[in-house]
């Protein structure tokens, strides 16, 4: 009877291991796809933000520079995504005194807004977009 227990144990970390080893490799897969959907050479696309906004923070921004600002939109054309840079040419603003006294965390970004009224902040170390308050 001890050997048929030590089998049926050996049998189950043998499943689980076999089980970890294949999660490994599907990860591993995954990686490699990310990587290769990127050129060579070229630096790594975050598409995460860089700034942490609450939708308190995005209702503020909305309703000082959405409503309470004359602000110049981009040209309708514009196509942007977190994590990307912002294209030449783009007219960007520092952040008014107004907002960042509500939104401390921005201080230091700039911003502009799109046609369709999406205000994108704008990471000025690397000119890359930090978020898209919709």
């Amino acid at each position: 009877m001890p050997k048929l227990l030590s089998f049926g144990v050996a049998a189950a970390v043998a499943t689980l291991l076999g089980s970890a080893a294949s999660m490994a490799q599907v990860g591993l897969m995954q990686a490699d796809r990310l990587e290769m959907a990127q050129a060579p050479g070229e630096p790594a696309i975050s598409s995460s933000r860089t700034v942490k906004l609450t939708e308190e923070d995005r209702h503020t921004l909305r309703e000082i520079i959405l409503r309470d600002m004359k602000v110049e939109k981009a040209p309708h054309n514009i196509k942007v995504s977190i994590g990307e840079a912002v294209p030449p040419g783009v007219h960007q603003q520092p952040i008014p005194a107004d907002v960042t006294r509500k939104v401390p965390q921005i201080k230091n970004n700039t911003f502009f807004v799109k046609s369709d009224d999406e205000i994108v902040i704008v990471e000025p170390k690397d000119n890359t977009v930090a978020d898209i308050v919709k």
